[in-house]
């Protein structure tokens, strides 16, 4: 099995079959006038530190706040490990408000554990605020299991992939398998379940 994997790894067109399907799923990267930015959390480290990711997609939100794209910016998906029951993610909102964010301005949702989760409990906080419309931020390998959530749930919603807003050339995330990282093909084919899960069970 090893050997046939290794296989076609080597091999560009099964590169190109593989990704396609993944290039096309994925949302439109755009900057929105919105009521609400929603960013989803990628996790914290056991000193309540955001990891790399979570701190992208706080430094994304927040220059889209600071740009007038949202009154508001809402972070979703309090629960992760270490913190179980649910805290505060104090390190994203920290990033915001050192961007310049005020505090006000910023909602901190800490209740959901997955993608599915954060939509129910962001539609909540919507509601309450009479939000109709919200600019997602997240991964760009994230954003069409998020955006499937939040169409689902009958909100409007539009798109934004924090790791391709920097002046840096970002890679694909649909390429990741022509780099040869174990965890880069690991996101893939947790993303491809993920997709099928929802799509089939409703959850992810």
């Amino acid at each position: 099995m090893s050997w046939a994997f290794l296989l076609l790894g080597s091999n560009t067109l099964f590169f190109q079959a593989v990704s396609a399907p993944l290039k096309y799923l994925t949302p439109k990267s755009e900057k929105h006038l919105s009521d609400a930015i929603v960013v989803a959390s990628a996790g914290v480290h056991g000193s309540g530190a955001p990891t790399p990711g979570s701190t992208l997609r706080a430094h994304a939100a927040g220059k889209l706040y600071l740009e007038g794209f949202a009154p508001v910016v809402i972070i979703t998906g309090g629960v992760t490990k270490p913190y179980l029951p649910p805290v505060d993610i104090k390190g994203m909102a920290i990033i915001l408000q050192g961007m310049g964010v005020p505090p006000q301005a910023i909602i901190i949702e800490n209740r959901s554990a997955d993608t599915y989760k954060n939509g129910i409990e962001t539609l909540k906080i919507l509601q309450r605020l009479k939000y109709k419309t919200v600019l997602l931020v997240s991964h760009d390998y994230h954003l069409f299991r998020l955006a499937s959530v939040f169409k689902k749930l009958g909100i409007e919603s539009y798109t934004f992939a924090a790791n391709q807003s920097y002046p840096k050339k970002a890679i694909p995330w649909w390429r990741y398998f022509e780099w040869a990282n174990f965890n880069r093909i690991q996101t893939i084919f947790h993303e491809y379940f993920g997709l099928l899960s929802y799509k089939y069970f409703g959850r992810i």
